[in-house]
């Protein structure tokens, strides 16, 4: 995989992640795919808008020197300056991600006269100011890349790209690198844990946050418990709902059956030790969580919403339920844990699926989606 012969690219985001170190999707993405533009070749400059995060020291280790421009939330000059520094550095392609982010770049490439490719990851319109923005600063030229099909839609209506200029370029995880971590670790996790053998151990991944149904789910708990009474909840993640999650957790008399572990660097070896990944969101892109699940082959239940359609095959690698549906979604858990037979199949559908996710090929496409946004 090269591509020596395209020109300097700036990747540019809003921010890399939330105050006090906390991650997000696009986190983890950057972290997984940035390293392997550059070593296919690709000369990167590497920008986000707001202030440094610690995060940033993995990239400086692959030596990749990312810029912060510690810009306030509505600062106009940052254009300006992510023109100059595009401009200083010969850059020709502008690849940027989040509703801020592509508008910064939007602005920025009319001033320097280079292309844009917007990254979408999500389901947020931009709303009604920043969405007739988008429209203003848009030209023929921009193109999208999108993490699902689901997404699609919204690059046309929102971000105003043109149709024809709209690819689908699913997220990439390092499978066979998380397989390794997670390889063996399971009962040693679960020591660590003090979880005892054979405890039905169920997971929800992510940041604490409204839109993606943590406090739905500790709601359907006590439905799961009463059809699994041993079960065991691992909150992994941390977030402004954490504080709410714990105290509807207490409410419910549910906190022996749910452990809030908190900000975690080893999700690898943690799902080790989890017999089944819930995804309970009101909204996904794709969802990452649920890759990287696979990837481990353990199993998901999910709401049918954005991306997860896309990731969780009913029946193959996991449940789908219906958005909103917390019935079904609670039975669907209890169905899966119950019968062990159904769930090694779905592990071994769940490995199996995790190939299409390879973040190699992932870069392959998003090179492809360079080629076609920089063509005459």
């Amino acid at each position: 995989m090269t591509a020596a012969d395209l020109p300097p690219v700036m990747v540019l985001a809003d921010h890399f992640g939330y105050a006090g170190g906390v991650r997000h999707g696009v986190t983890t993405y950057l972290l997984h795919v940035l390293p392997l533009l550059a070593d296919a070749g690709i000369e990167l400059t590497v920008c986000f808008l707001r202030e440094p995060h610690p995060a940033a020291d993995e990239l400086r280790a692959r030596g990749i020197r990312p810029v912060f421009f510690n810009a306030g939330k509505w600062d106009p000059t940052v254009a300006l300056r992510i023109a100059g520094l595009a401009r200083r550095r010969g850059v020709r392609l502008l690849h940027a991600t989040g509703v801020k982010g592509t508008l910064i770049a939007r602005i920025a490439a009319r001033v320097i006269g280079v292309r844009t490719l917007l990254h979408v990851h999500d389901l947020n319109d931009p709303g009604t100011v920043l969405g007739a923005l988008q429209r203003l600063t848009a030209q023929p030229t921009d193109a999208a890349v999108c993490v699902s099909q689901a997404v699609c839609d919204l690059a046309v209506t929102g971000y105003h790209v043109r149709p024809e200029r709209v690819r689908v370029a699913r997220n990439g995880i390092p499978v066979e690198e998380l397989r390794r971590a997670g390889a063996g670790a399971g009962d040693r996790v679960r020591a660590e844990l003090d979880i005892g053998p054979g405890r039905p151990v169920l997971a929800i991944i992510g940041r604490l946050h409204p839109v993606k149904g943590h406090r739905a789910l500790l709601s359907m708990l006590p439905a799961i418990l009463r059809g699994c009474p041993e079960a065991l909840l691992l909150v992994i993640g941390d977030g402004p709902e954490r504080a709410a999650c714990e105290a509807l957790a207490r409410s419910l008399g549910i906190s022996q059956h749910v452990r809030f572990l908190g900000k975690r660097g080893d999700v690898p070896r943690l799902l080790s030790a989890i017999d089944l990944v819930l995804m309970p969101s009101q909204s996904e892109g794709l969802g990452l969580a649920a890759i990287e699940a696979l990837a481990a082959a353990r199993p998901v239940v999910a709401f049918a919403v954005g991306g997860l359609p896309e990731v969780v095959v009913d029946g193959v690698n996991g449940r789908l339920v219906p958005p909103g549906d917390c019935e079904a979604f609670a039975s669907a858990v209890v169905e899966t844990l119950r019968d062990t037979a159904r769930r090694l199949s779905y592990a071994r559908g769940a490995a199996s699926s995790a190939q299409h996710f390879g973040v190699e090929a992932h870069v392959r496409r998003l090179i492809d989606c360079y080629r076609m946004t920089l063509a005459p």
